[in-house]
């Protein structure tokens, strides 16, 4: 079987990251054949990455330059043709109307797999949007959302396709199991001393990962007399709200005490290295980084939102309203007090593994009435 993820842009985001993932595991079974298309160029901080998976044995490929909507047809229809995919898994909306518009064009049988991420988890919110869906929903096999919400809005916007299934969020769990050398060596690059607190949160640096809110909480905590460091890793999504956190850095004097750190390939000696991992978003889908931080155990202060209630199931994790400040400080100050300490949490539900598992199963279905490519003739997965 030869499996095509497709994504908008290949960097360092949750739907990227787990099609990544995908393909890295499926690559690893036996008689089958994976790739990924990003629509857009492979961003500078995802080359190592990219990279890495080529050389796995994933067939990977992007464009130099950002394309306009003929080019990226053009693009998608040239990759259909030389990979010969027999599923498509388009992940987010974009990359899932070329999919379906280039199927069309090419009068190819290949089922196209949707997955939705977004943080909103209502993708079809916008009434073009939902226009778009219902005239290409019949070319979709099956549509995968990362909650039962996001199903919920689906049914609600779109109606109901022929297979729509919730597979939560999964990560290579096993990379972030705390790692002590991993510890000492991060501070020691940052030269940041080990009795002083660090508080990490990883996101796009975007208003509804609300990055001032951890800003203004660390600022709350300084001005009390507690002593830690912000270090907040991602790539700059908003310009203007990455122009705002540094401005808000200056007004409250922070300049030594928050590290924006970019995008990075290192989240899990970032997390080795934290005391309190943090996530206030205004909005959140399953999150991957939220699994990554479970994974390593750091004690956890998060948003007080409805899909972080499978997180706050877990030892050491707190969810509240990061609107109050001061709330938010103390319950950072409180997962300081723990030290360096880990909780032993049991993830292997959202391992990378077990949900490669329920889409390989995913595949099999919407590929037994869908004829495969000579290519493909007779493999299964």
């Amino acid at each position: 079987m030869r499996i095509l993820q497709m994504v908008l842009t290949p960097r360092h985001s949750g739907a990227e990251i787990l099609a990544a993932t995908l393909a890295q595991v499926h690559a690893e079974g036996h008689q089958v054949v994976t790739g990924i298309l990003g629509i857009n160029p492979c961003e500078d901080a995802f080359e190592p990455v990219w990279t890495a998976l080529k050389n796995n044995g994933v067939w990977c490929t992007s464009p130099p330059r950002l394309l306009g909507r003929l080019g990226r047809l053009r693009l998608i229809l040239a990759t259909l043709r030389d990979f010969k995919p027999d599923v498509i898994v388009a992940h987010s909306v974009i990359p899932a109307a070329y999919a379906r518009l280039a199927l069309k064009l090419t009068g190819s049988a290949a089922p196209v797999v949707t997955v939705l991420h977004a943080a909103t988890n209502d993708d079809y919110a916008g009434r073009l949007l939902r226009l778009s869906e219902r005239m290409l929903q019949s070319g979709t096999a099956a549509v995968v959302t990362v909650t039962e919400a996001a199903a919920n809005n689906y049914r609600l916007r779109c109606g109901t396709p022929r297979r729509l299934l919730t597979i939560p969020n999964g990560t290579a769990v096993d990379q972030f199991v705390f790692d002590q050398a991993a510890r000492r060596r991060v501070r020691a690059d940052f030269g940041v001393a080990d009795n002083v607190p660090v508080v990490l949160q990883v996101g796009r640096l975007t208003a509804v990962k609300n990055q001032a809110a951890s800003i203004l909480a660390v600022h709350e905590m300084i001005r009390v007399g507690r002593p830690a460091e912000l270090w907040l890793a991602g790539l700059t999504e908003d310009m203007a709200y990455g122009d705002a956190l540094h401005a808000l850095i200056k007004q409250h004097g922070l300049q030594k005490k928050v590290r924006i750190l970019g995008s990075r390939s290192d989240i899990p000696a970032l997390l080795a290295a934290a005391d309190v991992y943090v996530m206030p978003s205004a909005r959140e889908a399953h999150s991957i980084a939220m699994i990554e931080a479970l994974a390593s155990g750091v004690p956890i202060v998060a948003a007080n939102l409805p899909v972080f209630d499978f997180a706050s199931r877990f030892a050491g994790v707190v969810t509240v309203d990061p609107a109050n400040h001061r709330s938010y400080a103390t319950a950072i100050e409180k997962g300081l007090s723990e030290g360096p300490a880990r909780h032993q949490r049991d993830v292997t539900a959202y391992s990378i593994a077990h949900v490669a598992e329920r889409y390989t199963g995913l595949f099999r279905d919407v590929t037994s009435a869908a004829p495969l490519h000579p290519q493909g003739k007779g493999r299964m997965i």
